[in-house]
Order: C-alpha cells, then sequence, then structure tokens
C-alpha cells in the first residue's frame, strides 16, 4: 500500500472512532476513543510514513468529519468550525511530541515508547483544553489537570497494551514460520539424503560396468578381431568413467549443499516424531480424509542417523495414507516405539483395507508398485517400500517384516540394534 492511502486510512480510521466520546470536565469538550487508537496505527500501519504528515492529514480528515456531521446548515459552518478547531490542533500537537520524542519509530524501544504516548497525549489535551477556553490559562485547574493526566494514563495504557500484544504475536508467527521452514528443511534434507544414498549404491554398480567393459577390451584384445571393435569395447569403458566422475560430482554437490543449508548432527526420536507428526496433519488437512495419527515414544534416544530414519518411518506411514484414502478414507495411523533387550521396534500400523495376498511377496521388490497416477497414467517408481528395505538392511543391520490381512490394515515392525541408532 503507498504511503498516501496509509496515511488516509489511519485519518479515515481515527475519524470513525472518534465518534465514540465524553463531554466531562468542560461543556463541549471531548474526550475521544480514538487517541486510543492514534499511538496504535502510528507504530503499525503507519509505521513507515512519517508521524507528522499522519497526523496532519488525520486533523484534517477529523475536522471535515466532524465539520460535516455536526453542521445543520451553511449558516453554521464558521460557528461549528471554530469549536472544531481545538480538536484538529490536538492531532497536529500529538504529532510534533510523538515525532520530536521518537524521531525513528523502528528502532524505538517499550521503555520510551510508553512515555511517549502518555507526553503526547497528556500535553496534547492541556494545549486543546486551553484553546478551547479561549486560551486563557487560569481556566486550567489542577484538578482538571489532574483528571487530564488521568484520562491519558488509561488511554496510554490500553494503547501500550495491544502494541505489545501485537508485538508477541508477531514474534509468534515468525516463532511458527521458522518451525515451519525448519520441518519443510529437514523433510527435504531427508528425501535428498535418501535419493544420495541410492546414487552411491548406483555408482557401485557404475564401477562395476566400467570394470567388466575395460576387463572386456582386453579380452578382445588377445583376440583376432577387427580393431574397430577393440576400439570401441575401449571407448565403452571410458564413457562408463566419465559418467562416474559426473555422477560423483553430483554426489559430492548435493551433499555439500545439504551440509551448507542444514547441518543438524543429531536429533531425539521424540522430536522425529514431532516433526512427523505435524508434516502428515499437513499433508492430511489437503485430502479429502479422515486420518487421525498416533504416535508413541516409550523409550527416547538420541541419534545421529535421524534423516534415515525419518526416511523409514515417513515412507511406511505416506504408504497407508494411500491405503486408506483409497478405502474407507477414515481410519487411524500408529507408531509405538520401545526398547526391547538390544533392539528398537518400531511397529507401524493402519487400518485401511491391508495388502492383499498376492501383492505380499512383492512388495519389498524394486520397481514393483501397485499405485497409478490417473492423470499422467505413469506408474509410480516402485523404490519406497524397496528403499525402506535396503536402510533398514543395509544401513541399520535390522530387520524389517510385514503382517496383514485383507480389510484389517497391516502391520509393519522394524527391529534396529541399539548401536545402529543410539548416539554412545
Amino acid at each position: 500500500m503507498k504511503d498516501w492511502k496509509r496515511t488516509f486510512l489511519i485519518g479515515a480510521i481515527v475519524a470513525l472512532s472518534s465518534q465514540l466520546y465524553w463531554n466531562v470536565f468542560v461543556s463541549g469538550f471531548r474526550i475521544s476513543s480514538s487517541v486510543i487508537l492514534l499511538p496504535i496505527l502510528l507504530m503499525t500501519l503507519g509505521k513507515n510514513v512519517s508521524t507528522m504528515q499522519t497526523c496532519t492529514v488525520t486533523a484534517a480528515v477529523v475536522f471535515c468529519f466532524r465539520l460535516i456531521i455536526a453542521s445543520s446548515g451553511f449558516a453554521d459552518f464558521p460557528n461549528m468550525a471554530l469549536q472544531l478547531l481545538p480538536n484538529a490542533i490536538f492531532y497536529l500537537c500529538y504529532g510534533a511530541l510523538f515525532a520530536s520524542i521518537i524521531p525513528n519509530k523502528h528502532t524505538i524501544s517499550y521503555g520510551r515508547l510508553f512515555p511517549a504516548m502518555y507526553i503526547s497525549d497528556f500535553l496534547s489535551n492541556i494545549v486543546e483544553l486551553c484553546i478551547f477556553e479561549s486560551g486563557q490559562p487560569d481556566s486550567l485547574s489542577l484538578r482538571m489537570a489532574g483528571y487530564l493526566a488521568l484520562v491519558a494514563l488509561f488511554r496510554t495504557l490500553l494503547a501500550f497494551l495491544f502494541l505489545m500484544a501485537e508485538s508477541q504475536y508477531r514474534v509468534l508467527l515468525k516463532k511458527e514460520e521458522h518451525e515451519n521452514r525448519y520441518r519443510r528443511l529437514f523433510l527435504m534434507t531427508t528425501g535428498l539424503k535418501n535419493e544420495i544414498y541410492f546414487m552411491k549404491k548406483n555408482s557401485e554398480e557404475i564401477e562395476s560396468i566400467m570394470s567388466n567393459a575395460y576387463r572386456l577390451y582386453e579380452r578382445l584384445s588377445d583376440m583376432d578381431i577387427p580393431d574397430e571393435i577393440k576400439k570401441m569395447s575401449l571407448s565403452i569403458a571410458k564413457d562408463v568413467h566419465e559418467i562416474k566422475k559426473d555422477y560423483i560430482r553430483i554426489i559430492q554437490g548435493i551433499e555439500q549443499e545439504i551440509s551448507e543449508e542444514y547441518d543438524e548432527k543429531r536429533m531425539s526420536f521424540q522430536d522425529l516424531l514431532q516433526i512427523l507428526e505435524a508434516t502428515t496433519y499437513h499433508i492430511l488437512e489437503e485430502k479429502p480424509v479422515h486420518i487421525s495419527l498416533v504416535f508413541q515414544c516409550v523409550d527416547n534416544f538420541i541419534t545421529r542417523e535421524h534423516y534415515e530414519l525419518m526416511s523409514v518411518l515417513k515412507n511406511i506411514v505416506n504408504n497407508a495414507i494411500e491405503a486408506i484414502e483409497s478405502d474407507t478414507k477414515r481410519g487411524t495411523i500408529r507408531i509405538l516405539e520401545h526398547r526391547d533387550d538390544d533392539c528398537y521396534e518400531f511397529r507401524i500400523q493402519d487400518d485401511g483395507p491391508g495388502i492383499s495376498p498376492r501383492h505380499l511377496p512383492n512388495i519389498f521388490k524394486m520397481g514393483y508398485s501397485t499405485k497409478f497416477d490417473y492423470k499422467t497414467g505413469n506408474i509410480f517408481r516402485g523404490v519406497g517400500l524397496y528403499g525402506v528395505k535396503a536402510t533398514v538392511e543395509e544401513k541399520f543391520k535390522g530387520t524389517i517384516h510385514v503382517e496383514s490381512e485383507p480389510g484389517l490394515g497391516a502391520t509393519f515392525i522394524i527391529r534396529i540394534p541399539v548401536n545402529s541408532l543410539e548416539e554412545v
């Protein structure tokens, strides 16, 4: 919003709120509630606008607004204008005092803000009353000054409390935004590390292919075959070697970006579950389902393998969501964790449609998937549960198996040795 629009908006708000007032002390002298809003608007909506400019425009808008309302005919304009002029001067005086005490609204502390609002309110009321009483200082008694001081204190206190509440609300919003960014970054890092794990496995296969291609060249060199074929086999080995180098550079680049952007060395399992719960509920908000999550951590632990563990749990939970979504669209997903002797056991349960006996033996196979994208016509990659099994067995040296009956849901049981997870 442009500055002039902000200025006129503040003036309009103050003018409307100025209609809520009390005639006290002196007949025709108003104590208005708009003065509660004025410092609030100066410190929020008008924070980037000159205080004097805002208060000048506010004085003009309030003066014109009250004149139109109070005047019953053109003959009344001069008298009404004279009666309303002190009130317009109040806003000019308020702006001048406020701007002189607070030259920079962005750096003011709350310790200086309260007295600045109070002084501006009290002295501006004194000036207004003096002008209203024809500029005779003798008409301002100590008793009336005390009343004005109490009114200024009350209005300043309300405005100050509102500004404090608004400040705390902004802090909470920033904290929530920071936590959301942290969760998104953690999950993004988890996904990238999972992909890097498979890329490293693929690089080992590329190494094996390169070795085989070179051995083929060596054997062909001992045979009586055309040199073109020998050169072709050597060229294949060189090309595979270049592909491997590029592959490794990509892995190193991704790992470097991850370490610079997010470098959380360790995490408790309880915190991991909280992140998984929050992000899963966020996903569920966008789906036409009613799914409850029950995550229970009996034996908490600190681990350096939080990315891999999150990847395992997140994959299984997402599969459970998709299973329930394809069936009744209502259900419960549970993650139950406890320590059993030298292993941590994780049970991920859902009450979805279960896994059919025909699919059950194949769910951990690479490339096997029953999920189909009707929009694109593509079958999913089928690396989710394969990756889960590979991580559990190869990375954690643990075990995973699934129990399922059609119509009764599925339970994944994962057992991981303590020394594979726990921070020593």
